[in-house]
């Protein structure tokens, strides 16, 4: 209300109204820094930090409280309050991790002279592991503890779980190689354990490079054909699927993602599969006129899916660039190939499903431009200049409309 009536008054009212404003603003200002600074002399204030001073967090917080029901020193000292609190939590924080390290020292002290023998050994020698591995973050001495009972007690009835803060630890350590053998042998060896699944995620983002690759595939693999007719049956291809992708197993990958298609349970999953499918067939094995087939099939199969558009705009994009079709012309008695003009109507066609279904998205502002781009290889003028001229009608603020009016203008000649 204030800045309407300063915009519907004179120009040097309005002048005079914005100086005595910007003034108010500067006097607040500076009133909240007096009350900042003038609550360091209070006595409560003065108590407060003499407290701190002696680590005595509790009595400060206690003696500057009562300026928060002051309204003059309210915003300060509860400013000072947090840091106050902050304090404390740093000394507290500082406190434990000392007094964890002490129980390391002599818990690790006491195994080391046989304070706990027998059956109660393992299960200390994991209490340390985990005290190192959780509080200390001394990745390594937790590392020692659990090979101890790997090495020393095979019959432990948590050796699974043992194995699993081993792996861990070397994950953490970067001893990759070392994680992801120790994270197979628990999906190999304790089929029941609770810790199969967690280890199968690790195993499946950890070994590509490792001296386990091969085998870890070999696993999942066994996974995905126990699971062919199962709800995870298509989330278990495709993890295969990325695991030989990783390995340079192209062929096989663009097999595991084929098989995920038609074991997925949802259109989420498919959708999923089928972009992989594209992607290992274009990228990967060059199989253009096969990628093309897979994004119809998916169109096809999944016609109201998110992203779409894309799909559509990336057919036009294989058409375009990526397949070349040859067209037999004699001369002069001679046999003479040249491009044919088949796929590039082909993608005409693709682009202006693009923008006839999907508007007003960023891909039809691209698929108008490579129309008309494509009109103009055909000799097409004049359907080259109305693409040219629809993009500017339907994306005005595009950067590339400067561009497309010069390519208009060269147009116009022909």
């Amino acid at each position: 209300m204030t800045i309407f009536l300063i915009l519907r008054i004179g120009k040097n009212m309005r002048k005079n109204l914005l100086v005595l404003f910007c003034g108010s603003v500067i006097l607040f200002n500076s009133a909240v820094s007096a009350y900042a600074q003038a609550i360091k002399g209070s006595p409560e204030y003065q108590e407060a930090m003499q407290a701190v001073s002696q680590g005595k967090y509790e009595e400060a917080f206690e003696a500057i409280s009562p300026l928060i029901q002051n309204g003059r020193y309210r915003s300060a000292a509860m400013y000072e309050m947090g840091k106050i609190r902050l304090r404390q939590a740093e000394s507290e924080m500082n406190s434990a991790i000392n007094h964890f390290n002490e129980a390391a020292d002599y818990m690790n002290d006491g195994l080391s002279n046989n304070g706990v023998s027998g059956s109660e050994l393992p299960k200390a020698l994991f209490d340390l592991g985990v005290l190192y591995y959780d509080q200390l973050k001394n990745y390594a001495m937790a590392r020692e503890m659990f090979l101890r009972i790997v090495e020393g007690y095979p019959t432990y009835l948590a050796i699974d779980k043992v194995y699993f803060n081993l792996a861990e630890c070397e994950e953490a350590m970067g001893m990759q190689d070392e994680a992801v053998g120790h994270y197979q042998k628990i999906i190999s060896d304790f089929s029941y354990s609770s810790y199969v699944q967690a280890s199968q995620g690790k195993v499946r983002s950890l070994s590509s490079g490792t001296s386990h690759a091969e085998e870890a595939i070999e696993s999942q693999q066994r996974i995905a054909e126990d699971k062919s007719f199962t709800e995870e049956g298509g989330k278990a291809n495709l993890d295969l699927g990325d695991m030989q992708a990783k390995a340079g197993k192209y062929k096989q990958a663009a097999s595991a993602y084929r098989q995920a298609i038609r074991d997925a349970d949802s259109q989420e999953e498919g959708v999923e599969a089928y972009k992989k499918l594209v992607n290992m067939l274009e990228e990967k094995q060059k199989d253009y006129k096969g990628a093309a087939e897979a994004i119809e099939e998916m169109l096809d199969a999944y016609p109201n899916a998110a992203g779409n558009e894309e799909m559509l705009y990336k057919l036009g994009q294989i058409y375009e660039n990526d397949i070349d079709s040859m067209k037999k012309k004699i001369v002069d008695g001679q046999v003479r190939y040249r491009k044919s003009d088949e796929n590039s109507r082909k993608a005409i066609e693709y682009y202006d499903s693009v923008t006839d279904k999907y508007p007003d998205s960023q891909v039809a502002a691209d698929a108008y431009v490579h129309k008309g781009k494509l009109y103009e290889d055909l000799k097409e003028y004049s359907e080259a200049k109305a693409e040219y001229e629809k993009f500017i009608k339907e994306f005005p603020q595009h950067s590339d409309v400067p561009s497309i009016k010069q390519k208009i203008q060269e147009l116009e000649g022909y």
